[in-house]
């Protein structure tokens, strides 16, 4: 009999995905008939999206979460062709549809989000049960579901600490502050978030860095906050560090933080130095 095939050594954790709608249009014109290009309807979600982007950095992973029953055959059918192990907690119904319409003229993206099927705390149990054994690496990102109050991103990483897990933290608004007192190993705000977790702007690099000190402050190691074309803010054990991206032609930015988590998931999974995480 056939051995099992091992367990990958990270597991992506999304608690309400999507398919996601991306419609292209040459601008966005309110009240009024807009033609569009082919669109495109895949599955998606903030963790989702991280696990195809380590499968192309060459890294497996186990895209967990919970999941509307009628759509856990596209998601096994979308990531199985990427060697991506999909075990989602089903939840009845179907998850939501967002609608992406990107202005292909001025690089410009309107999202349209709907809330998704309604969980509990039982499934967020059994999902937890499926954790089991835990991965080495955990990436908790994106939105709750309804029927699931802020506290359950902090139960879920509380949970997956004490298992032994590194956890990788990209949310916001209230379940974002409050699982940042469980201490992820690291989180992954944009310039935006971390200003509405903070309460202040945050106008340059002398304040972003401020506020990025003060998370590493509550116990959390690796601070990266991303500013878009400006490069992004490494705050790490013994480093601070900034990059700037090359140059390049803006298409869109849909992706972007989720890519970047994902290479920074890869850089932890590998013990890569400040240096060449950044």
């Amino acid at each position: 009999m056939p051995a099992e095939p091992a367990m990958p050594r990270i597991a992506t954790v999304t608690l309400n995905p999507a398919l996601d709608l991306t419609i292209p249009l040459p601008r966005l014109e309110r009240g009024r008939v807009n033609r569009a290009g082919a669109a495109e309807l895949r599955p998606a979600g903030k963790g989702v999206n991280v696990s195809v982007m380590l499968a192309v950095l060459g890294e497996a992973s186990r895209a967990t979460g919970l999941l509307g029953q009628a759509d856990l055959p596209a998601f096994e059918a979308f990531l199985a062709p990427l060697g991506i192990r999909s075990d989602f907690q089903p939840v009845p119904g179907r998850c939501r549809i967002n609608v992406k319409l990107v202005e292909t003229g001025e690089g410009e993206v309107t999202d349209i989000n709907p809330p998704g099927p309604t969980a509990d705390d039982a499934a967020l149990a059994a999902m937890l049960a499926r954790l089991d054994p835990a991965p080495r690496l955990a990436v908790l990102s994106g939105s709750l579901p309804p029927g699931l109050g802020p506290a359950a991103l902090a139960t879920v990483l509380a949970r997956l600490k004490a298992a032994g897990s590194l956890v990788v933290l990209d949310s916001s608004g209230p379940a974002f502050d409050a699982a940042l007192a469980e201490g992820p190993a690291l989180v992954k705000p944009n310039r935006d978030e971390l200003s509405a977790l903070l309460g202040r702007p945050l106008p340059d690099r002398a304040t972003l860095l401020q506020g990025a000190r003060e998370l590493q402050a509550r116990g959390i190691g690796h601070v990266v906050v991303s500013a878009g074309g400006e490069g992004a803010l490494f705050v790490l054990p013994g480093a601070c560090l900034w990059a700037k991206p090359p140059a390049v032609a803006l298409t869109t930015t849909v992706g972007a933080g989720d890519a970047m988590v994902a290479g920074l998931t890869a850089a932890l999974a590998r013990g890569l130095d400040p240096e060449a995480m950044a």
